[in-house]
């Protein structure tokens, strides 16, 4: 019998992808600004790794754990920014704006129904893009 190898994008999504409830869950947290929401969604062990590129003063690069993950993603929001909601490789994931412009990327991974890491695009040379 031979195995079908299936392209690393499916295999990401299979292995642990964030389903679309979690990602709407997050996105309602992040926009309530409410502390306490955000961490209803992160798993104890979360990891948030922020790219800035050096090129966007970001809280910190890599936190590990519910509350320094919540405090970054905290970090990432003015009253000026829209969440929306975007498929980014093939997976939920979502788009921080400010005016017509992206300024973020969030995608993550899941371990037992909740957020285990996190990683936020807000380089701006990575979100040229998404500014076109």
């Amino acid at each position: 019998m031979t195995r079908r190898q299936y392209p690393a994008w499916a295999r990401r999504r299979r292995r642990g992808a964030p389903d679309s409830a979690t990602i709407d869950a997050l996105a309602t947290a992040m926009m309530s600004g409410n502390g306490d929401d955000v961490h209803t969604v992160l798993h104890r062990d979360v990891v948030l790794t922020i790219d800035s590129g050096g090129l966007v003063p970001a809280a910190s690069t890599s936190s590990e754990g519910r509350v320094p993950a919540a405090s970054g993603l905290a970090s990432l929001m003015t009253p000026e920014t829209v969440i929306i909601k975007a498929s980014i490789n093939g997976a939920p994931g979502l788009i921080l704006t400010r005016g017509d412009s992206v300024v973020g990327a969030i995608t993550g991974e899941m371990r037992s129904g909740l957020l285990s890491s996190l990683w936020v695009v807000c380089n701006p040379e990575k979100l040229r893009h998404w500014n076109r």
